[in-house]
């Protein structure tokens, strides 16, 4: 067979997430949750008393990339952005940086001024990816306490300690060997 040329024409455009999308979004963005789940968090961020934004990438009709800002709870200037999501095949075409700008309009209409997103220190790509679209690193201390107290701790020590005892005389028993006695 000969290699024949061919030449692909179509548009991607973002716009307002509909209640219809869940079926596309599912299938090329959130492939790991059921319809029905991604369906009621969209239905859930379209209700009129939400305070999210859900954009998406479409591309003839099917929604093949996502993105979502909603105001922070304790300061409505801040909008988090959630679920940037993209299908494999149009992430080349630069969906991700038309979803940013798109997020970034719609953030400044509803009276956002800051946009953030929380990522985990081992998305050393995903973080890069977001400064080179002009997002900065804030420091955050994250302080953790054990609940449990030192009197909780010792009882747990000793139940474990407890138990390693048993099975350790259970597997001896299990273990040895009557030896013969021998007759002088």
């Amino acid at each position: 067979m000969d290699n024949k040329d061919f030449d692909l024409k179509g548009t991607i455009k973002v716009r307002v997430a509909k209640e219809d999308d869940a079926g596309h979004l599912q299938t090329y963005c959130f492939s790991e949750k059921t319809k029905d789940e991604v369906a009621e968090e969209l239905k859930a961020d379209l209700a009129a008393d939400s305070q999210s934004t859900r954009l998406v990438a479409d591309s003839s009709g099917y929604a093949v990339g996502h993105i979502s800002v909603k105001k922070h709870p304790l300061d409505d200037t801040v909008g988090q952005i959630n679920n940037l999501a993209v299908s494999g095949p149009f992430r080349l075409l630069g969906v991700a940086d038309h979803l940013i700008e798109a997020a970034e309009t719609a953030a400044t209409e509803n009276g956002i001024t800051i946009l953030e997103i929380e990522l985990a220190p081992s998305d050393k790509s995903v973080i890069q990816r977001y400064k080179d679209w002009g997002f900065s690193e804030k420091p955050i201390v994250t302080l953790q306490k054990s609940v449990i107290t030192e009197a909780e701790e010792t009882d747990e020590a000793e139940t474990e300690a407890e138990t390693e005892a048993e099975t350790e005389a259970d597997e001896t028993d299990e273990t040895s060997v009557e030896q013969p006695q021998l007759l002088g």
